[in-house]
């Protein structure tokens, strides 16, 4: 369980050699994503990472986790950094 100010990593997906990273920064809590936001907002609360990038992008745009849980996941495979795609 992550509380708020943890830090954490999102990625938008992955395969058995890569991982597409939107990044690692810090879980701020559930809100309400704006309308731009792609994945599946059905418009209610999601959890909010905002990336060490500045950008924020929520749990329906990817997955997520404690920082050192995404990194062991990432392990070995190559990281291809992927910004949020925004309306």
């Amino acid at each position: 369980m992550v509380t708020i100010g943890d830090r954490v990593g999102a990625i938008q997906k992955a395969d058995d050699d890569n991982v597409y990273l939107f990044g690692y920064g810090t879980y701020q809590g559930e809100s309400v994503p704006p309308k731009n936001i792609g994945g599946f907002n059905l418009g209610i609360p999601n959890p909010e990472i905002k990336l060490d990038s500045g950008i924020s992008v929520f749990g329906c745009e990817c997955w997520w986790g404690p920082e050192a849980k995404v990194k062991e996941m990432v392990g070995g495979r190559i990281i291809i950094k992927v910004h949020p795609k925004r309306v």
